[in-house]
């Protein structure tokens, strides 16, 4: 869900309008539907790029990719410091000495992020006892400042609701990444595929959105403004920083203790159950405007979290399923039959995607009501109780582990549940039936297929 955390970065407070009974404006309407389906585009966009690196490149490359990009990725939403959500939800329309002074600061906190990346090379080196890791990690945390600064023409367009160009924008370097990546998979470059990907990716987002926005990187600086921004920033964004730290339980864990290739077969899980839930995405990242305008009618803002919730449950259980029961068939033929250990993890990680998409939601509903440390408190106990199950139950149960403790981390989502109970009472009586079907669905298919594999002469 590291993901999911930063696509509702931007749509974390409250609008800055006072008429918060008022309908979603068109402008705001056609957004959610742009971004509706740039994420389902994304998806294919996404999957394509997952299977021509599964193919190609095998699990041991993808794995070192996979290490390398998460922390890479949490040092890079670091660096950015909740500046960009400053931007745009402040009252005022940013001036030319705003600009600079958020430009000044990412750039600075960049610095400071890639440096401190290149810093822990020789503690991750002890870690993992190898140095293979190392060459690619380097390479991209040249792409902490790009991704950090690109943070700035996007708010601009994002304040003025132009999410057309955003929705095009993202697509567009998607599909660059992935063109690169699998022009350097078939020459057989191995990990050094998805990192010239992921470069090209975020140099072309870069590029796209400072010409959309019309946006030029000025550097100034006011000391009251740099206040303002960071201390806004840091502590409302501070739940979503905490989320993608459990993306780090995958490399640091399961690398250190099951190796690269463990890696891979869990990222794979992880992407394949992610890529079916990224309804979710679009989902949060338009529900904090939505709820909104209902915080004044407490019977109204409840029922709209138990519909979405609903919504999103009876979307998401029938795909995640369905991989269930299709992915012995269809993954060996897609991705190679050396992937196969993924499906031992991904039941686990399907039904915690499908529990977090209620629990999202409440998520979204806490920071509307001004409750964002009870999210922050939950995404800290759920990251605690994922790493310290992963990492007692690795060495007994091997992979499984990461899946066993996802479920584990379910229960920091009554943090969730009790601080919006204190508002509002959500029912969960209609999503129950659904729930439990689905990991009947999930877990049983499993079993089915572990014993028809010991049946086998």
């Amino acid at each position: 869900m590291s993901a999911q955390a930063e696509s509702i970065a931007t749509s974390e407070l409250k609008p800055v309008s006072t008429g918060v009974s008022a309908p979603i404006s068109p402008d705001a309407a056609r957004g959610g539907i742009y971004l509706a389906i740039r994420y389902g585009l994304g998806v294919l966009v996404g999957v394509g790029n997952m299977l021509v690196m599964t193919w190609w490149i095998g699990p041991h490359a993808y794995g070192l990719f996979v290490t390398a990009i998460a922390i890479v990725t949490v040092l890079a939403s670091i660096a950015r410091g909740g500046v960009d959500t400053y931007l745009v939800r402040c009252e005022a329309h940013p001036d030319s000495l705003m600009i600079g002074t958020a430009t000044t600061l990412i750039a600075l906190m960049s610095l400071g992020s890639t440096l401190l990346g290149a810093a822990l090379a020789p503690l991750l080196i002890h870690w993992y006892g190898s140095r293979e890791f190392v060459a690619p990690y380097l390479l991209l945390l040249s792409t902490i400042p790009i991704t950090a600064m690109t943070a700035l023409p996007m708010a601009r367009l994002e304040r003025a609701l132009s999410f057309r160009p955003i929705a095009g924008i993202e697509l567009s370097a998607q599909c660059a990444g992935l063109l690169v990546a699998a022009f350097l998979a078939w020459r057989h470059a191995g990990v050094w595929a998805p990192v010239m990907g992921q470069i090209a990716w975020q140099s072309f987002t870069l590029i796209a959105a400072a010409i959309s926005a019309s946006f030029g990187f000025r550097l100034s600086f006011n000391r009251q403004q740099a206040r303002a921004m960071l201390s806004y920033g840091a502590g409302l964004t501070a739940s979503m920083r905490t989320w993608q730290l459990r993306g780090l339980v995958n490399p640091l864990l399961v690398g250190r203790f099951a190796g690269a290739e463990a890696v891979a077969f869990v990222a794979l899980a992880i992407r394949i159950a992610e890529s079916l839930g990224t309804f979710r995405l679009a989902a949060g990242r338009i529900a904090i405007a939505a709820l909104a305008r209902l915080q004044a009618r407490r019977d109204d803002f409840r029922k709209a979290v138990e519909q979405a919730a609903y919504l999103q449950v009876i979307i998401l259980a029938p795909l995640l399923c369905g991989f269930a029961l299709l992915g012995p068939l269809v993954l060996p033929r897609i991705a190679g039959a050396r992937w196969l250990p993924s499906l031992a993890v991904y039941p686990f990680i399907a039904l915690g995607v499908l529990v977090n998409s209620v629990y999202n939601l409440q998520a979204s509903a806490l920071f509307v009501i001004g409750k964002q440390w009870a999210v922050m408190h939950c995404y800290s106990i759920h990251v605690v109780i994922l790493a310290l199950s992963t990492f007692v139950l690795l060495p007994k149960l091997g992979i499984a582990a990461y899946g066993w403790a996802e479920l584990l981390a379910c229960a920091a989502y009554f943090v969730i549940h009790s601080g919006l109970a204190a508002e509002i009472e959500i029912s969960y009586r209609k999503l129950m039936p659904w729930i439990v079907v689905s990991s009947a669905c999930l877990f049983l298919t499993s079993a089915s297929r572990s014993v028809m594999h010991l049946l086998k002469p």
